[in-house]
């Protein structure tokens, strides 16, 4: 759907009336320094008396709109608060003084603001100045081992994608499981990283009930940024560098190591000897030849300031990135537009809208990653015609002509996937207009009125072709597909908010409802025997089956919270919100999701007022409901599909279940805040989560004919804790060292299933299985016990279980099968499958350093993951012991000690090799789990300020240039190409599973950041 500009202003037009207000703010600005060394107190938050708030930048300025008759109050870590009447002043600049007993630092948390020290729940807040150092453009990296108990991996290096997050463990085994991002206030929308302004984590229910229906992952707030001082202030940023595929321990075979391995296990009388020999004079790097050095360049402007009262804030971003795999890329060109401005004494109004659109290209259908492992080394692809393009012919042995191969034992490869590249594709484009009416009335000193409405539309179109000359084309001609996905929505977040202090009581509250309306249109058509270079449908000659749907989507809630707080000491809060969607069944659309917490600081008692050792303490504990809706549509309706006869018929595909709800989210924790010697900051956390009423798909009686359909049966719980520690080791005027260090721990259980059944899952042909008392992610497959010492062969573990009169495996306390006996035997289908470990870390982590000394900064930044197991189904391919010989496989040389037997008496981690063998040795078992435990550098960074002396004589307010490196240092025993693997489960993989993934690159950059 095109939006026209007519239809913009009449959607704004439309939002602006749904709030009526009047009054006068103007706006208030100026610096915040520290009393004692004059230096610039970054991220100091200013709150005003009548709600509403914000933080200062990296040299220290705001900009906030207030009332004459309103207070702010400038607070930060470590200094005592000061309180300043607005009085019709312009500008207030303050000198905050240290304090060994405060830490009111302000934090943004969506639909409010609150002081940091009298949080009462689990919050993690940082300003966008300490996620700058890293060379990539998705805020998932950037939040890479700086937030105890969330997880961040990439599971792949592909140009424009983004990382899997998870907050406090997995509670959704089929819904959605990652956080709800909420911009500005509202839910969803798009945003740049740089224009970041704070960024606040929100990961127990007390703090994300608020957030209702979604929140269950979890809640991070964006706010973007805003003008920020009196005079215009220009920024300009450039970055550039190279990206480099890591490769890991492995790497595919020479030919020589090929040729070696085929000899020593192919039957002496049946080997030619003389002729394969000619395969090692020639020797291909196909993955050094598929992958090469990928380029990024992002260049990003802004210009903000006020004109009159009037502030505002305008962006723009291009990123341009090259992938290290050849013929993949991605670019992004974005803006975005943030306006303040008072239309009354007490009424102002902000405008933000953003755009962005990008362009995506990856390799072919045909797995250019896949099979740049597999393709055999003695296979050469340059052959090019005048034109210098790659021609389907190979250079064998100095000719192009290839000898037929017969019943020979080497073989060669079916495609030359660089000649593939050249034809084939998969590509699109997406563009997305989000346009945010924010009204803000302040009605009288104790009540704020805010409107908050957004329209956002997007549009995608994708497209791949598959060229007729192909090997990928095989007996269809070719192929030409496309997709086309439009989507818009609007909704309205209105909320009142109440603050009032009398004597030593400060009351806040909040009242509000929301509404929302999506619709979502979808298309797809394909055909085969097409035209050579005619990337159209209408060259088809046979047409594919068009697929296509439109719904909407509409949502609604009102919400309350309350806040209460006794002589700064004890504060207690309390909310409630009510959703309804029509995403659920109509007899179990609405949920309630109510949350408390409470806070006691200790360290303002009188028995510890002044300890200059522990300089602030604060005991706090919460619980609290949330919900997740992050499933598809008509999951709770009876749906049919096509009739395979062909006679134009529809068949019941699936049952409906007019009761389907929400999946809901439990969640209860208490927490210690600390700071020591007033620098030392500790924080701690415990935490108990159930998941409940989670989508299974729960077994039907064989008389309806079908055998399962979704139900709300399934409980799972997590639990943990956090522990999270910084400071500054130095702290000069010319001279600092600040380190950080945080880890979490979670253990994950499943509580209940559909009678209290396993469930099995597969994908890939490879299992998980669900078993109450067992994690989510439970690897199920028959157990590997190694190589026997005597006769090279495999060996697995046979388990015989303790049933019943009816033959029922019997179960103990912990619901395990109990053993009766065990044995090992050398035949894969003798094995019993069993548990055998977990996809899920026993503990993750992170650490992060800065030193700066004078105008030079290094700084640097890691995380790391301990405990999980990975299924490296590559290995299972690529590692095995001669069963089939029809690709290339992995060197062994890797650097683990891993041996093949040769010997009687041999401790080898291989079986002898033997050619076409049948026992099963690579098939899927515990063999090919590995410790995916690893460390990852994942920056640092060396920047330097140029000296405001000069800067002043130039005319700059600040000037920054830096070298910056992601993913330079990586510690891990994993085989694979990258331990980093996804976090959740699709069609063909589960959680935890490697495949042949688009390796993570190292990325170094150069760059400048100036500001006039």
């Amino acid at each position: 759907m095109k939006l026209s500009p007519i239809r913009i202003l009449a959607v704004l037009a439309s939002l602006a009336l749904s709030v009526t207000m009047s009054a006068q703010t103007h706006s208030v600005s100026g610096t915040v320094v520290d009393a004692a060394t004059g230096e610039p107190v970054i991220g100091a938050g200013v709150l005003i008396s009548t709600g509403g708030g914000t933080v200062t930048d990296y040299d220290g300025n705001y900009v906030i709109q207030a009332g004459n008759d309103a207070t702010l109050t400038f607070s930060s870590l470590g200094y005592i608060s000061v309180s300043e009447k607005v009085a019709g002043r312009n500008q207030i600049n303050v000198s905050l003084q240290p304090d060994t007993q405060q830490l009111e630092e302000v934090v943004v948390l969506g639909y409010t603001t609150q002081k940091k020290a009298e949080l009462s729940s689990s919050v993690v807040s940082m300003s966008g100045e300490k996620l700058r150092d890293v060379a990539t453009n998705d805020v998932g990296n950037m939040l890479q081992g700086k937030v105890a108990g969330v997880v961040v991996m990439n599971s792949s290096g592909r140009p424009g994608e983004q990382a899997d997050i998870r907050i406090r463990g997995t509670g959704s085994i089929t819904a959605g499981a990652g956080p709800l991002y909420v911009v500005d206030g509202v839910a969803g929308g798009s945003f740049n990283p740089n224009d970041i302004e704070t960024i606040t984590v929100l990961k127990d229910a007390s703090a994300t009930a608020l957030y209702g229906a979604a929140a269950s992952g979890g809640v991070i707030v964006v706010t973007t940024k805003s003008g920020n001082q009196d005079k215009t202030e220009v920024e300009f940023k450039a970055n550039g560098g190279i990206k480099r595929a890591l490769m890991g321990r492995f790497h595919p075979m020479t030919s020589e190591e090929l040729y070696n391995f085929t000899k020593s296990m192919s039957d002496p009388g049946s080997f030619d000897s003389n002729y394969p020999v000619s395969l090692l004079n020639q020797d291909f790097d196909w993955l050094g030849n598929c992958f090469k050095t990928g380029v990024v360049q992002d260049y990003y402007a802004s210009v903000s300031g006020k004109a009159g009262k009037v502030s505002y804030f305008i962006s723009a971003d291009h990123y341009n990135e090259l992938g290290t795999a050849v013929n993949t890329s991605f670019r992004k060109t974005s803006g975005r537009m943030n306006i303040t401005a008072p239309i009354t004494d007490r009424l102002q109004m902000t405008l933000r809208l953003s755009y962005a659109k990008s362009h995506d290209r990856t390799e072919s259908s045909y797995r250019l990653v896949e099979y740049s492992y597999y393709a055999m080394p003695w296979d050469i692809p340059y052959v090019m015609d005048e034109n210098g393009q790659y021609t389907n012919e190979y250079v064998f042995n100095g000719s192009n002509i290839r000898p037929d191969n017969g019943e020979k034992w080497w073989t060669q490869n079916p495609a030359n996937i660089l000649y593939e590249e050249q034809y084939n594709y998969g590509k699109g484009w997406g563009d997305s207009l989000t346009g945010d009416l924010q009204l803000v009335w302040n009605a009288t000193d104790w009540l704020t009125l805010v409107s908050m409405n957004r329209y956002d539309t997007s549009h995608s179109y994708w497209e791949n072709y598959v060229d007729p000359r192909t090997y990928e084309a095989g007996d269809t001609g070719g192929s030409f597909s496309n997709i086309d996905d439009e989507g818009n929505g609007w909704g309205t977040t209105n909320l009142a908010k109440l603050h009032h202090t009398f004597g030593d009581h400060d009351v806040n509250g909040t009242l509000g409802w929301e509404f929302g309306e999506g619709y979502s249109r979808h298309l797809e058509a394909s055909g085969s025997d097409i035209m050579q270079d005619k990337r159209s449908l209408s060259t088809a000659n046979v047409p594919g089956t068009p697929i296509g749907y439109d719904y909407k989507s509409r949502s609604w809630a009102v919400l309350a919270q309350a806040q209460y707080s006794y002589l700064g000491k004890y504060i207690a809060t309390a909310s409630v919100r009510y959703d309804e969607s029509s995403k659920f069944g109509p007899e179990n659309r609405g949920g309630w999701f109510p949350g408390a917490s409470a806070a006691w600081i200790i360290s303002r008692e009188n028995f510890l007022e002044g300890n200059k050792t522990l300089t602030f303490l604060k005991l706090r504990g919460g619980f609290g409901m949330t919900g997740n809706d992050n499933i598809p549509n008509f999951q709770y309706q009876e749906t049919y599909s096509p009739s395979s006869s062909g006679d134009g018929a529809f068949v019941l595909d699936r049952l409906p279940n007019p009761k389907l709800g929400w999946e809901e989210a439990l969640m209860s924790s208490i927490g210690i805040d600390a700071t020591l010697l007033n620098n030392w900051n500790i924080t701690l956390d415990l935490y108990h989560t159930i998941n409940q009423k989670i989508l299974l798909q729960a077994p039907l009686p064989p008389s309806t004919g079908f055998y399962a359909r979704m139900e709300n049966v399934g409980k799972v719980r997590n639990m943990g804790a956090e522990l999270a520690i910084d400071g500054a080791i130095l702290s000069q005027k010319d001279l600092a060292w600040t380190v950080g260090f945080n880890m979490g721990f979670n253990q994950n259980r499943v509580l209940d299933l559909p009678k209290g059944q396993d469930m099995v899952m597969n994908r890939g042909d490879v299992n998980q299985i669900l078993r109450v008392g067992q994690d989510v992610y439970s690897w199920y497959m028959p157990k590997w016990l190694g190589v026997n010492p005597d006769t090279g062969q495999p060996q697995w573990e046979k388990v015989t279980y303790e049933t019943d009169a009816e033959g029922n495996i019997l179960r103990d306390k912990k619901n395990n099968p109990i053993v009766k006996s065990t044995e090992v035997v050398n035949k894969w289908d003798k094995a019993t499958p069993q548990i055998v470990g977990s996809a899920s870390p026993w503990f993750s982590g992170g650490l992060n350093t800065a030193f700066r000394w004078k105008g030079l900064t290094i700084s640097a930044n890691g995380n790391f993951v301990v405990g999980n197991q990975i299924y490296n189904k590559t290995r299972e391919s690529m590692d095995h012991d001669g069963a089939f010989i029809g690709m290339n496989l992995m060197s062994i040389e890797n650097g683990l000690g891993w041996n093949r037997w040769q010997n009687p008496g041999d401790n080898a981690t291989h079986p002898q090799a033997i050619s076409g063998r049948k026992d099963g040795s690579a098939n899927t078992s515990s063999r090919f789990l590995e410790d995916g435990s690893f460390f990852r550098l994942r920056n640092i960074t060396v920047s330097y300020n140029l000296p405001q002396t000069f800067l002043q004589k130039i005319k700059m307010s600040d000037a920054r240039i830096f070298v910056s490196a992601d993913n330079a240092l990586t510690l891990s025993r994993f085989s694979g190409m990258d331990p980093e693997v996804r976090l959740d489960s699709d069609t063909y993989h589960h959680a935890g599973m490697y495949t042949q993934n688009y390796p993570i690159p190292m990325t170094v950059v150069m760059g400048i950041d100036v500001k006039f």
